[in-house]
């Protein structure tokens, strides 16, 4: 069951990450043909894009905790010896905790968009559904680092810890 969540988190990560960079490259792409080949920028476009930006910037970090793949120090690898697998279950904890926490800390900042109102500068839509991404990054990250700690044989070995 764990596997299948982890596979169906990544999965739909990825679909959205994909579309959002596409949505980037599109108006990112529209924006400078409009201004070069039509000499009229379109009021907005340079905005979204980097809302989409900020949603698959997020999603990558649940993507790249999907794979393992965060950059880290790679100089105490090989400290823990024996206890290596001990080791890297409660890393996954302490991971899970500081990714929960995090959440918790987004969702307040959320949770005060919301209340407040704020609006976005210049396309003036309500920040808060956006500012759901970030939270929700954090939560999922948290919830794979927990899965991880549970089931080790799930988590995807490093490249740089086998060479």
């Amino acid at each position: 069951m764990l596997k299948s969540v982890l596979k169906g988190l990544t999965l739909t990560e990825s679909i959205v990450a994909t579309v959002a960079y596409a949505l980037v490259a599109t108006l990112l792409m529209v924006d400078v043909i409009g201004r070069e080949v039509f000499s009229s920028a379109f009021l907005g476009l340079q905005q979204l894009a980097v809302y989409g930006a900020i949603v698959a910037g997020f999603l990558g970090l649940t993507l790249a905790t999907s794979d393992n793949s965060h950059l880290r120090p790679e100089f105490l690898d090989g400290l823990a010896g024996r206890h290596g697998a001990a080791v890297a279950r409660f890393g996954d904890v302490l991971s899970a905790s500081f990714f929960f926490a995090g959440a918790y800390v987004s969702w307040t900042f959320v949770q005060i968009s919301m209340e407040s109102g704020d609006k976005a500068p210049v396309l003036y839509f309500l920040l808060w559904p956006l500012q759901l991404v970030i939270p929700y990054a954090f939560t999922s990250a948290g919830l794979k680092h927990l899965i991880f700690a549970l089931s080790p044989t799930l988590k995807p070995h490093s490249d740089i810890l086998t060479g």
